[in-house]
């Protein structure tokens, strides 16, 4: 009986809780604000949030008595951002290990406390949404977007795929026989077309956002009518599908079959973001600059010229192919893939993304794009986040400095983070 009781006193307070979070009321004083669906920045701006959401938007806002007032003056506002390609479940060492080496050294429980750690590091630095698309186990990203979503833990807004249905081996290559179970603890690994259409009916049945699905990069790819078959399956039940698709060949397999999104893209060819262009297909670039691979790749400088050159020219191709992708009208989105063991948190490597999109155009308005409306309606987020203005959720991140003037400075200097209203960093 006094356990119930007991329960009964937290739920009223989590409630009560939850009540007085809900009728909060914020005006922020804004020096600079990032429009993102006209893609300018306004200058002293005034942002209206009651509970969760944006109440009013504008140059002069008349002050509700209840209402606490936040300076910004000196910050730069924008959007929450949005990484629409993480693992948050998955770090590998990238100049030892292969990527299945995590799953084989540690436990699914052992990556779940460790997901908690990174999704915060992800809320701090300014991410108020994240899309996790796989490598995650069988479904430990449902469990941890079931946790946020609950209060439980602290962390950003997640979309998540599940399993990524792939060929016969996933992503892990060279396995010993004896370890090629971990390759259907990690995929939905598909055979034929009837397989392909159950996978994606067994990941709506768990409750996915999306599906993602992998082309393929060892000896194996998916054909063609295997690819339409998890397309047409997932848009007759209103899911979009984006392809880990890494060379032309892939690309356009993809395309044909009717994706929505390319993720990755190294290298692809103007007629393929041509299609993209045509087939209203967006494009997520998971690159970095030189200085943030060298980092990741080689922290104690120990590689020779010649890999060093080979690094220069992927980073600065990739930095041309992001403007190329612009120019020509395709939506580029934010995605930094960063699953790469760091001494950074997880969420500031990840902005070498951002980054590498900036040495690619020089552009802040249109890199923040990428990274908020774009990534939202990439998510299929935009009703509720992804720009500032009325009845929208109150994602907000402040930084420190001018953003137009200043990009990749003031990008890591994250002064405030208010999520669904909540202020997560003032």
């Amino acid at each position: 009986m006094k356990s119930i009781f007991l329960l009964f006193l937290l739920c009223s307070y989590g409630l009560l809780q939850g009540q007085s979070s809900a009728n909060k009321t914020y005006l922020l004083k804004v020096g600079k604000l990032y429009d993102s669906e006209k893609n300018v920045f306004l200058k002293n701006q005034e942002i209206l949030v009651k509970g969760k959401k944006i109440i009013k938007v504008g140059a002069s806002i008349t002050k509700p008595d209840s209402a606490e007032v936040i300076n910004l003056s000196g910050y730069t506002v924008t959007p929450g951002l949005i990484d629409a390609h993480t693992h948050v479940f998955t770090i590998q060492k990238l100049d030892t290990d292969p990527l299945e080496t995590d799953v084989l050294m540690n436990s699914d429980i052992e990556r779940s406390y460790r997901s908690v750690k990174i999704a915060r590091s992800f809320l701090d630095a300014g991410y108020t949404s994240i899309r996790d698309l796989g490598n995650s186990g069988m479904y430990l990203d449902l469990n941890l977007q079931r946790a946020i979503n609950r209060g439980w833990v602290i962390g950003p807004r997640m979309i998540v795929s599940g399993p990524i249905i792939s060929p016969e081996d996933g992503q892990f290559f060279g396995l010993s026989s004896q370890n090629r179970f971990v390759i259907d603890r990690e995929y939905t690994v598909i055979r034929n077309t009837a397989e392909a259409r159950q996978a994606v009916k067994d990941h709506i049945s768990h409750g996915v956002d999306i599906i993602k699905v992998v082309m393929g990069d060892g000896r194996l790819t998916l054909p063609l009518e295997e690819v339409k078959a998890i397309v047409e399956t997932a848009h007759a039940y209103g899911m979009k599908v984006t392809a880990h698709a890494t060379y032309d060949a892939v690309i356009a397999t993809a395309l044909n079959a009717g994706v929505d999104g390319i993720e990755h893209g190294y290298g692809v060819s103007d007629y393929l973001l041509d299609s993209m262009v045509k087939k209203n297909v967006y494009l997520v670039p998971t690159i970095g600059t030189f200085e943030g691979y060298r980092d990741i790749f080689d922290p104690e400088h120990k590689q020779t010229a010649a890999q060093m050159k080979n690094l220069q020219e992927f980073t600065k191709n990739s930095e041309e192919i992001v403007k190329r992708a612009m120019d020509k009208g395709v939506m580029v989105v934010n995605g930094s893939d960063m699953y790469a063991y760091t001494t950074k948190p997880q969420a500031v490597a990840a902005k070498n993304s951002i980054e590498s999109y900036y040495e690619g155009c020089k552009k802040a308005t249109d890199v923040l794009r990428t990274a908020t409306i774009n990534a939202a309606k990439a998510c299929g987020i935009d009703k509720i986040t992804g720009s500032i203005k009325e009845n929208m959720m109150a994602d907000i991140v402040a930084f420190e400095g001018d953003m137009e003037a200043d990009f990749v400075k003031s990008l890591y200097k994250v002064k405030f983070v208010m999520k669904e209203g909540e202020i997560y960093l003032k």
